[in-house]
């Protein structure tokens, strides 16, 4: 289960962006609009049978790098959460976009999107580094379950030397 869907990741950056980074040949078939009808599951009739194609696999790629994400950021929070995390606390969406939008550009990466790919790498290390937490869904406020072990917490020793006026 990935954090962030293809359509997410086409709607929190520009579409056009995506399918520019998704679809490598040249001269390119895959634009915004089509990338968006594919990932949104829309009428693709107004397309011809190559460009569809071509969106396939570009789409292919975009999950490959969503995956990818996911992977990362599994690797970071397996440690303090149990996987996967349900519902998808809004900041784990975000930062699987970030990771995946860079994982998208390779080497060709814009100083933009390394600095989001550095402060979203950042932020995993602070969460399973105890400093930063997940956080609650957005939409019903459920935090996600913590693989954290039991913790014991008591108050001061009841019983002490210098408590027990010749008792002991």
């Amino acid at each position: 289960m990935s954090y962030a869907t293809a359509l997410d990741l086409i709607t929190r950056f520009d579409a056009e962006e995506i399918a520019q980074r998704a679809d490598r040949i040249m001269p390119r078939r895959v634009f915004g609009p089509l990338l968006t009808a594919v990932a949104s599951s829309a009428d693709l009739s107004d397309y011809d049978v190559d460009e569809v194609a071509q969106a396939g696999v570009a789409m292919i790629r975009v999950q490959r790098a969503l995956d990818d994400a996911r992977d990362a950021i599994n690797s970071y929070i397996s440690s303090k959460y149990s996987l996967p995390i349900f519902p998808v606390p809004a900041i784990l969406q975000r930062l699987a976009c970030d990771l995946a939008r860079f994982y998208l550009y390779d080497d060709t990466a814009t100083e933009q999107v390394k600095d989001r790919h550095t402060a979203a790498m950042k932020l995993l290390d602070d969460v399973r580094a105890g400093k930063a937490q997940l956080g609650a869904d957005a939409a019903t406020g459920e935090q996600p379950p913590s693989s954290a072990g039991a913790e014991l917490v008591s108050g001061e020793r009841v019983w002490q030397r210098d408590r027990s006026k010749g008792f002991i």
